[in-house]
């Protein structure tokens, strides 16, 4: 009796630890201002237009065959907004969340990934990443709020390979792969 008792008390508190997890999984992409970052930095675009242009220049057909080039033109990156605001919960606390936000909604923040997809349109071509319309004008002041911020601890996690390399970040984007592939006739 003892022993059936112990044995349905380690069932519920294993049942119990995976209802946590899964609900942690669910509020990370309910997290409004983890979607809102996502946003403000456009990582879910970068993301999604990373992944077409290797599907579109053939360098994922040998892992996931072959695409249809209209599909994956047409795959919205707001698919994957949610898995991305997944990857910042797991990476950011709440408050760096907010701090990072704070940033990333301002004018010098704005500016920063308005360039960044400049830069990156111009290096890999037009077809895939989003247009960014105007010229690029960055003030004193924004330039060096941009220096600040990249230059802070919270800065160098959000920029640098804390984020962009890190065990989620890494399965978000195996993740896009296969769906992309799945959703466009890959193998």
């Amino acid at each position: 009796m003892v022993r059936q008792l112990e044995s349905l008390m380690k069932l519920f508190a294993g049942m119990l630890v995976l209802a946590l997890l899964a609900a942690t999984a669910a509020q990370g992409a309910d997290n409004p201002n983890s979607v809102a970052l996502t946003r403000a930095m456009r990582s879910d675009e970068i993301a999604v237009a990373t992944a077409k242009r290797n599907f579109l220049n053939g360098s994922m057909a040998e892992r996931y065959g072959k695409t249809n080039a209209g599909c994956v033109k047409r795959i919205p990156y707001a698919d994957f907004t949610a898995g991305w605001a997944r990857v910042i919960d797991s990476v950011l606390s709440g408050e760096e969340i907010d701090s990072a936000l704070t940033f990333f909604k301002s004018d010098a923040g704005v500016k920063y990934v308005e360039g960044l997809l400049r830069r990156l349109r111009a290096r890999e071509g037009g077809e895939v990443f989003p247009e960014v319309p105007g010229k690029e004008d960055i003030s004193a002041a924004q330039s060096a709020a941009i220096s600040d911020f990249s230059s802070s601890e919270l800065g160098r996690k959000v920029m640098g390979k804390d984020l962009t390399v890190s065990p989620a970040a890494e399965a978000f984007g195996r993740e896009l792969l296969e769906k992309i592939a799945g959703k466009c006739g890959g193998k």
